[in-house]
């Protein structure tokens, strides 16, 4: 039960952080001369270590490529240090069958949330 409510406030903070809006300059802002189109480096964000659990691994994969591609930079940070969170509290469960079955809930729970963002899973 108490990983389940992790879960949920994890998925729950993780949907909130990605709605804010992004802040537009001031009216009198002095406009800059755009610089050459710069494409950005390959993604670095990976899955540090696995749970060692199938559908946890799979869900950490799936949510930690959205964020990289569908949140905004200043977003990232706050979103993944709640994926860790959870990911610490997974590491913590010792049934690993009961941990499958949350990991499971997780990604239907993600599957709405950061489908939202544009993500599908």
């Amino acid at each position: 039960m108490k990983i389940k409510i992790l879960t949920i406030a994890a998925v729950t903070l993780l949907s909130l952080a990605a709605c804010k809006k992004a802040e537009t300059p001031a009216a009198d802002a002095t406009p800059t001369t755009p610089a050459a189109e710069v494409t950005p480096a390959p993604s670095t964000d990976t899955v540090q270590a696995g749970t060692g659990v199938a559908e946890c691994d799979q869900y950490l994969e799936k949510v930690y490529a959205c964020i990289s591609d569908k949140v905004p930079e200043a977003q990232r940070d706050m979103m993944k240090q709640g994926i860790e969170q959870s990911k610490s509290a997974w590491n913590g469960i010792t049934d690993k069958t009961a941990l499958a079955a949350q990991c499971k809930t997780a990604m239907e729970q993600a599957k709405t949330s950061f489908g939202a963002m544009g993500c599908t899973f």
